[in-house]
């Protein structure tokens, strides 16, 4: 019993040194910490004192820094992807509640290549942007018709802020609820339909509106303010029609057309005038297209023009193949009627060689022919 009694000693002996001995450690190691916890404050004391100098700016400033960022207006931001507005919101929180309350950020709208559940997230988030934009004026694009006709009724509510607008349709009735909503600020419209126009369009109240691009539509169809464009681009009309057109574009400084010439057996309506010339004052710059699957129009067309100011002309060789003229001869008839000094002629699908351009329009400085291939 003894023997186990000094046993017992031994342990509680030997255990009450281990306590002390871990007591001594565990002080030493407060110690430390206390040193550590010291060492910590300080330098959080010193990071909390520190400011980033970007975040010290005025939200003024931040705002109109942000603005730069953008390329510029009425370039369209896609709302698909990184997008620079969007990208902004997600540096911290200062600069997110900066780019919100910044309208300019979100009047830039473009929605192309999204189909199915996407397209309809995108054309939500298209009402996002445009409840972020304000009352500012508005650049709108859609390049497809199903994301078009999601998006009219999100946009139908902001007519008044439209400016630049380009709309792809299946049919021009999904337009008809915007006929009679007012368009103050608008001042460039793209409307391509991929079917036929029929339905008429009358859009007449528009006194900023300049430039129209229009594709695969029939002219009874639309019916704008002609008189007041300076830009017009037609694309996929007959050519009687393009010439009823111009006959009410008296203000162009540009004009682009893509023609096709309708067939014998087809009925054109124009106006009964359409052998009188058309006179185009102001007119800088002329470019014609031509589809590879339709005769040109030719003396018909090219010499009822009357373009005094014309200073760049483009046109395929087939439009100056005239009867019982070769087409430099034809060229110089247009010119010298017109009285304009071009200052840049291309000539596209050319079977005459280029130098024999570069001499009987020596006056030209800048004279390009594309062969025909």
């Amino acid at each position: 019993m003894l023997l186990s009694l000094e046993a017992d000693r031994a342990i509680v002996a030997e255990k009450a040194a281990r306590i002390f001995e871990l007591e001594a450690q565990i002080a030493t190691l407060r110690s430390s910490i206390e040193v550590l916890s010291a060492a910590q404050w300080s330098a959080q004391e010193r990071l909390d004192s520190y400011k980033y100098p970007v975040l010290t700016l005025p939200n003024e400033i931040v705002s109109e820094i942000f603005q730069h960022s953008l390329p510029p207006y009425p370039t369209p931001l896609s709302l698909v992807g990184a997008s620079v507005p969007t990208s902004l919101t997600q540096i911290c929180r200062k600069w997110r509640e900066v780019a919100h309350s910044t309208p300019s950020l979100w009047r830039s709208i473009e929605l192309n290549g999204c189909t199915g559940d996407h397209q309809k997230q995108v054309v939500f988030m298209a009402g996002i942007w445009l409840e972020r934009s304000g009352s500012i004026p508005l650049s709108i694009q859609s390049s497809h018709p199903s994301t078009t006709s999601l998006l009219i009724p999100a946009i139908i509510g902001h007519t008044a802020r439209w400016e630049h607008i380009t709309l792809s349709l299946n049919h021009s009735h999904q337009l008809l609820t915007i006929v009679d909503k007012p368009m103050p600020l608008l001042r460039t419209l793209y409307l391509n339909f991929h079917q036929n126009a029929h339905h008429p369009l009358v859009l007449e109240n528009l006194p900023l509106l300049r430039t129209v691009m229009l594709d695969d539509f029939e002219s009874p169809s639309v019916s704008l303010p002609w008189s007041q464009l300076t830009s017009l681009s037609l694309r996929n009309l007959h050519s009687q029609e393009c010439m009823s057109i111009l006959r009410q574009t008296q203000c162009l400084v540009v004009c682009t057309l893509l023609m096709w010439t309708p067939l014998k057996s087809q009925s054109i309506s124009v106006h009964s005038d359409s052998r009188v010339d058309v006179s185009l004052s102001f007119l800088e710059t002329f470019v014609i297209e031509q589809r590879s699957d339709v005769l040109a129009v030719g003396e018909e067309f090219i010499s009822r023009l009357v373009t005094p100011t014309l200073c760049r002309l483009e046109l395929p060789e087939d439009f100056l193949h005239w009867p019982g003229s070769v087409p430099t001869a034809s060229l110089k008839s247009f010119l010298s009627k017109s009285g304009c000094m071009l200052a840049e002629l291309r000539i596209t699908k050319a079977f005459v060689p280029e130098d024999i351009y570069r001499s009987a329009f020596s006056f030209v400085p800048s004279i390009h022919v594309l062969p025909y291939s």
